[in-house]
Parts: structure tokens; sequence; C-alpha cells
């Protein structure tokens, strides 16, 4: 919409073995991607058809409609440029707690 992308989406992977090489480039094995995502991969030997999403910028059309050229002016808390939220003092530093519960961890 005059030059801005207002939607986008994707049909979603619905191909095993293209699945199981995707996961493998990444160092994933078949067992874990049988564990992983078994059903659907079920689900496919069946016939369940390939599955896609959409989602629209309603926030972009909005800032065309109103002639913004900037969409924080059309957002209700933006962030700053920098990608900084200033009302919610974000983004912020991450506990422990926060790590352990994701399996995640912090190295330099």
């Amino acid at each position: 919409m005059n030059g801005y992308e207002i939607a986008s989406g994707a049909v979603r992977n619905h191909n095993p073995e293209v699945m199981y090489e995707a996961f493998g480039v990444l160092g994933y094995s078949h067992e874990y991607v049988e564990e992983k995502f078994g059903a659907m991969l079920s689900a496919f030997k069946f016939g369940a058809p390939p599955h896609a999403g959409a989602a629209f910028g309603i926030d972009r059309i909005f800032m065309v409609l109103s002639d913004e050229t900037n969409i924080r002016e059309v957002v209700a808390f933006p962030k700053n440029g920098s990608g900084v939220d200033a009302m919610m003092s974000s983004p912020s530093v991450v506990d422990d707690v926060q790590l352990k519960e994701l399996s995640l961890k912090i190295t330099e």
C-alpha cells in the first residue's frame, strides 16, 4: 500500500522429508523431529492439507490513511528509534529464574 508492506504470510512446511532436512541442518536428529513434531508428521501422512497464515499490518494501513510517514505516530505505545520502550522499561535485564525457566544460558 503506497510502498508499505501491509500483510505477510506463508505456507507452513508440510513435507516431512523437508522438515527432517531443515532440522538436520540445525543439528537435530530424525528422532528429535519425531518426538517434537510426531503428531503433525502423522497428520501429513494421513493427508492433512498444507496450512497457511497471514497477518495484516493494521497499524501500517492507518499510517498511510492518516498521511503519516512514521509508524510510531499511529501506535499507542511505540518504541523509540532504538527499539526501547521507555514506558515499560524494556528491554530490561533478564533474571536467572527466567533464564532457568526457559532453559537458556547467556555466554560471552
